[in-house]
Parts: C-alpha cells; sequence; structure tokens
C-alpha cells in the first residue's frame, strides 16, 4: 500500500491538534480555540477529521469543567463562527462558489452547537452538581457539629439535672437532720454534753446543706442556685396531671420508687409523656413500672397519632439527656418508632457505679452525603459516559469499516476500461462506496460511484476514483481528486 506524503498543512493541523492537548489543563479556553479553529478549517475545506473531531469535544467539556464563568466561551464560540464566516466567504469570492462556501459555514456553524457546545454544556453542568455537592459537604460538616454541640451541651445539662436531684434529695435529708438535732440541743432531758454534740451536729448539717447548695448551683445555670426542697411530683401524680390535660394514660406496675432510681424513673415518665402530649395528639399512653431487687425497668409507649401534626422531628434534647442520665446510673436506654407510635424504655440498676461512655457517634451526615454524591454521580457521569463511549465506538468502528471496504487499488482500477460490462466491473470493485463523496456532476444519463485509492482513516490526502455506469456499461473512469504532491 503506497503511502501518502504528509504536506505542511498536515503538519501544521497535527502541530496545532498536539499544542490543544498539552496546554488543555492550564489553560482550558486557548486549548479549546484551537482543536476548534483546526476543525472549523477542515470542515471548510471540506475535509473530515475523527481526531479533530474528538479533540474539539474534549476540550469544550474540559472548558465548561474548568472554567467558573460562561462569558469566556460565549466569546470564544461568537469569534469562531465569526471567523469561520470570514473565512468562508473570502474563499467564496476566490473560487467563484460562495453560496457553496456559505453552506459549508453553516454546516461548520452546526458542527460547533454540536461538538463543542453541547459538550461545554455538559462540562458546565458537571462543574456546578461538583460546587453543590462539595457546598452540600460543607453543610453537612457544619450541621454535624452544631449537632454535636447540642448534644454535648444537653448531656451537660442533663449531668446538672442529676446534681440538681440529688440536692433536693440530699439537701431534704440534711435539713431533717438539722431540725432533729435542734430538737436534741434543747431537750431538757439530756445532758449538756450531749445537748452540746447535738448544736455541733445541727451547726455541721446546715453547713453541709449549704455547702451542698452552693457546688449543685455551680453546676446550672448561672445565676441559679438549687431550692432547698424535695422533688414531690410522683409517677401516679405525672399522670394525673397528664390525664387532668385531656391524656389517655394507662398505668400499671411499681409506682412507688424512691431515690435516685425514683427521680430518673420519674424523669423518664415525665418526658415520655411530653413527647406523646408533642407529637402524638390524641394517642394512648401506656406507662409501666417494673422493679425487682436489682433493676427498675420504666416504659412509656404511645401509639399512632389520632390527628395529625406537622411535620417536626424536634432537637431531641430531652431523649438525648434521659439517655446520658441512664448511662451515667450503669443501666441502659431505648427509644424509637414502634407500630406506628413511639416508645422509650429504661433499665435502671440500683446499685451500679457510674458509667461514662464515650459520645455515640450515629452514622455520619457527611456520609450519608458523600453515598448520595457518589450514586448521583454514578447516574449523571456513568451511564452518560457509557452511553456516549458506546456510541462512539458504534460510530467509528463504522468509519472504519466503510473505509477499509471501500478502496480500490489503483492496480484494480486500472484493470477497468471503458464499454466493460457492469457486472464484470462489479467484481472488481469494492462492496461499499466512500463516506461523504465530493460533490460534482455526472456524465449524462449515468451514476457513478466514488472508492478511495488507499484507506484513508488518518489520511486527508488520498486520492479519489470514481467510475460511471449507463445502461448497464462502464462509460467513464477518472481520478476526481488527486493527492497532493
Amino acid at each position: 500500500m503506497p503511502v501518502a506524503k504528509l504536506t505542511w498543512d498536515v503538519f501544521a493541523l497535527f502541530g496545532l491538534l498536539v499544542v490543544a492537548v498539552v496546554v488543555s489543563r492550564r489553560l482550558p479556553l486557548v486549548s479549546f480555540i484551537l482543536a476548534s479553529a483546526g476543525l472549523a478549517y477542515l470542515v471548510l475545506a471540506g475535509i473530515g477529521s475523527a481526531s479533530f473531531t474528538i479533540a474539539a469535544v474534549l476540550t469544550s467539556y474540559l472548558l465548561g469543567r474548568r472554567l467558573a464563568g460562561p462569558r469566556p466561551a460565549v466569546y470564544a464560540f461568537s469569534a469562531l463562527a465569526a471567523a469561520g464566516l470570514g473565512y468562508a466567504m473570502l474563499l467564496g469570492v476566490i473560487r467563484g462558489r460562495l453560496d457553496t462556501q456559505v453552506m459549508q459555514w453553516l454546516w461548520m456553524v452546526f458542527g460547533l452547537v454540536l461538538l463543542a457546545v453541547c459538550p461545554w454544556f455538559a462540562g458546565r453542568f458537571m462543574r456546578q452538581r461538583a460546587d453543590l455537592l462539595r457546598a452540600g459537604w460543607q453543610r453537612a460538616e457544619q450541621l454535624e457539629r452544631e449537632q454535636r454541640i447540642i448534644a454535648e451541651r444537653e448531656r451537660l445539662r442533663e449531668r446538672a439535672r442529676i446534681a440538681q436531684d440529688m440536692h433536693d434529695s440530699l439537701g431534704h435529708e440534711l435539713a431533717l437532720i438539722a431540725l432533729r438535732a435542734g430538737g436534741l440541743e434543747v431537750d431538757r432531758g439530756l445532758d449538756q454534753r450531749h445537748r452540746q454534740a447535738a448544736g455541733e451536729l445541727r451547726v455541721t448539717a446546715g453547713q453541709a446543706s449549704e455547702t451542698l447548695r452552693t457546688i449543685i448551683g455551680l453546676l446550672g445555670e448561672p445565676g441559679r442556685l438549687a431550692p432547698l426542697r424535695p422533688t414531690n411530683d410522683s409517677v401516679a401524680d405525672l399522670v394525673e396531671r397528664a390525664r387532668a390535660s385531656g391524656m389517655t394514660v394507662n398505668l400499671d406496675g411499681e409506682v412507688d420508687v424512691n431515690g435516685v432510681v425514683g427521680l430518673a424513673v420519674r424523669r423518664v415518665v415525665q418526658e415520655g409523656l411530653t413527647n406523646a402530649a408533642k407529637y402524638a395528639p390524641g394517642a394512648s399512653v401506656d406507662v409501666r413500672v417494673e422493679r425487682n431487687d436489682s433493676v427498675t425497668s420504666v416504659s412509656v409507649v404511645n401509639g399512632p397519632p389520632v390527628r395529625s401534626v406537622a411535620a417536626d422531628e424536634g432537637t431531641k434534647r430531652g431523649l438525648i439527656g434521659l439517655r446520658e442520665r441512664a448511662l451515667l446510673m450503669g443501666g441502659t436506654f431505648a427509644a424509637g418508632p414502634e407500630s406506628g407510635g413511639f416508645a422509650v424504655r429504661v433499665r435502671l440498676p440500683h446499685d451500679a457505679g457510674t458509667v461514662v461512655e464515650p459520645i455515640e457517634t450515629t452514622e455520619s451526615v457527611r456520609e450519608q452525603v458523600r453515598r448520595t454524591a457518589r450514586r448521583g454521580l454514578i447516574v449523571a457521569v456513568g451511564v452518560p459516559a457509557a452511553i456516549a463511549t458506546g456510541l462512539v465506538a458504534v460510530m467509528f468502528g463504522y468509519y472504519a469499516y466503510s473505509v477499509t471496504h471501500s478502496v480500490l487499488p489503483l492496480e484494480d482500477y486500472d484493470r477497468l476500461w471503458i464499454g466493460q460490462p457492469k457486472k464484470g466491473a462489479e467484481e472488481v470493485l469494492p462492496e461499499m462506496e466512500m463516506l461523504d463523496a465530493p460533490s460534482m456532476p455526472n456524465p449524462p444519463g449515468a451514476g457513478c460511484r466514488y472508492y478511495l485509492a488507499e484507506p484513508a482513516i488518518l489520511n486527508f490526502n488520498t486520492a479519489v476514483l470514481r467510475v460511471c455506469f449507463d445502461d448497464d456499461r462502464l462509460v467513464a473512469k477518472d481520478v476526481v481528486r488527486e493527492p497532493h504532491q
């Protein structure tokens, strides 16, 4: 197979393509202009090039992907269209075929829209999507930080409330001790030594109560000291108050629980009733307290809401506090949807020591956003990329097949003779005609076919051979486009 000679215009176009590829990362606009200018030149010259077509598509996509604003690309598209029009009109005046060159320019504009504007839009879409995903991750990180801050604050508040409950209980007991010691101090039935000891006990109990009140106050909110009073609301009181407000509450089990465990039980019941009233209005609520020698279990379960409420997940601060209290007491905590409603269940040991667990981190919001973004990218990029790759493969495969099966070697061409029967000539001719055959008039009454003298997948400079038949006879054979020397 003869090898066509490379001409200076081929070298120039090849160099233009190489430069466009090299500068595509740092100067995407320059790369796009070079590749598109080369493609426009070939279109106006009536020459096809798969290399420049692919380069124009890729550089257009990278232009949209890497440039933040649309204005440079719009200017580049407009400049290419205007320059192409000027060049086409100049060629039309020189060759005396202005209409043909204007049509070529229209084809160039169509190719510019198809091979440059559309890929640029795709690249710009991917850039905007990446920006949105980045902003979403940043927002997710911010929300996660805020949620952790809120959770930590609620844990601290719950510890302060536990200290408050301890103060209420111990403060009351210390007050009773001081009161009894004061009675013994003035009891005339005791000798002076015992009355003096009772007085010292009264003073010590008072000082201990005041010290406890001050320390607990430091753990609470600034400016607030815990009142010196016991907590009087029992589980039964909480249930009766809820019933008085219109709720349907069923109470079952051991309701008389004292001490720190009793305080925790009352907090669980109080929070459970509050949540049911807020998020499940009209639903029945079952409160159950079970107690044995070592563990007290309390559950508050409400059914589905009778009437609809506004969708609001709330801050869950109360549940965070209950969980912290249960963990500090060495117990367990569980809360979540159940049978269309919501359930809170807590188990509290009677003699467990303080158990401090690390902050439980639920599934990261950022990880959720990342997985969503990954799935979105697979759908948005993978599917179109697979379709585009398939289409390009089919198109290139068909192009390569047509080129390789439309070659009429010169030795076979020389075997054809004028007047030869069509059937005999077709035994020599290839099975396909060339794509993008030259546009030229045929001999009167004849039908012509065009073939390549050699494969031209990457070679623009190949001779085109024409054979014409009339009345089943070969009437003309000629070389309609000679290769450049």
